[in-house]
């Protein structure tokens, strides 16, 4: 029996040390997205060319699955399949690099977690009658509280039209991709076939979207292009599904959510340190808000109390 327990504890503790570096791996990717967006959007991209780097990759990689499934899996409601498209693919990147060519890394890495849980929240109040109780409602709170000292109080001074544009389409690209989270829900696809589908459509719709405005990806030094293509494409399209599916198997959708609440910090250290942004207490500030908050808005306090 003995032995018995001894091999039960070994794999709970070898299915933990997955998880963790699963929901690692993670953040660091989504962090690595936007900070390598935030450098694309600076130097010779446009978001056209974001999103064929961000999409070529799935679309290839994930070929098998679209092809097996359709391009349009079965039993997929039009409503949810748009959504889906919307909130995840090719607008949706197209939006977020908009922002970040007006807003720095380290601030969107604060404003989309943030605002995003927000519009998710209220979209649940809304639509489907949830009532969030005082401590989640506090949560939000805190974020609220977070978002609003980033924008008040950013480094360098008072914003400018164009930050505050920025900051417009943060908060879009935040209320899709909450549109996204609550259709992907109810479509019943898996990661990976709501992967292949948002990556087949996206790349699709950016394609003939760059039919008409061009791309500057001939001309851009090949060490960027190759750089996207890793980041954009394999890391944040194809590798961080696997590894927050395999996040969430082993240590559960709220160990994950609680290590994706470290996006922000990562975010906003990469934009200082790797992008020479701005900083101050006011950054500091409202990442620890926004962290916090959306911690205790998941839930991730009051199971682990339990």
């Amino acid at each position: 029996m003995s032995e018995i327990s001894a091999l039960s504890a070994s794999g709970a503790t070898e299915s933990r040390m997955v998880g963790v570096t699963s929901a690692l791996a993670t953040v660091f990717i989504w962090a690595g997205w936007l900070i390598a967006t935030r450098y694309a959007m600076t130097s010779n991209f446009t978001a056209v060319d974001i999103g064929l780097l961000r999409f070529v990759v799935p679309f290839v990689l994930l070929c098998p699955i679209w092809i097996r499934k359709g391009i349009w899996p079965k039993g997929l409601s039009l409503i949810n399949g748009l959504l889906m498209l919307i909130g995840s693919g090719a607008f949706y990147t197209l939006m977020v690099a908009s922002a970040l060519k007006f807003v720095p890394a380290s601030h969107v890495g604060i404003l989309l977690p943030g605002v995003m849980a927000i519009w998710a929240v209220l979209i649940a109040i809304v639509l489907f009658g949830e009532r969030p109780g005082r401590v989640r409602l506090a949560g939000y709170g805190a974020v609220i509280v977070g978002v609003m000292l980033l924008v008040a109080l950013k480094p360098g001074g008072d914003a400018s039209t164009d930050m505050l544009y920025g900051y417009g389409l943060v908060s879009a690209g935040a209320l899709m991709w909450a549109s996204y989270t609550h259709a992907m829900r109810q479509s019943g696809l898996g990661a990976l076939e709501a992967a292949s589908f948002v990556g087949f459509w996206s790349f699709v719709i950016i394609a003939v979207i760059a039919l008409f405005t061009g791309t500057h990806i001939p001309d851009a030094p090949i060490g960027d292009v190759m750089m996207l293509l890793v980041t954009q494409g394999l890391l944040a399209g194809c590798v961080a599904v696997i590894t927050y599916g395999l996040a969430v198997r082993h240590i559960g959708s709220t160990g994950a959510s609680a290590f994706g609440a470290m996006t922000p910090a990562l975010t906003a250290l990469g934009g200082v340190f790797l992008l020479g942004e701005e900083s101050n207490l006011a950054l500091v500030a409202a990442v620890a808000l926004v962290i916090f908050g959306v911690m205790v808005a998941s839930g991730v306090f009051r199971r682990v109390l339990r």
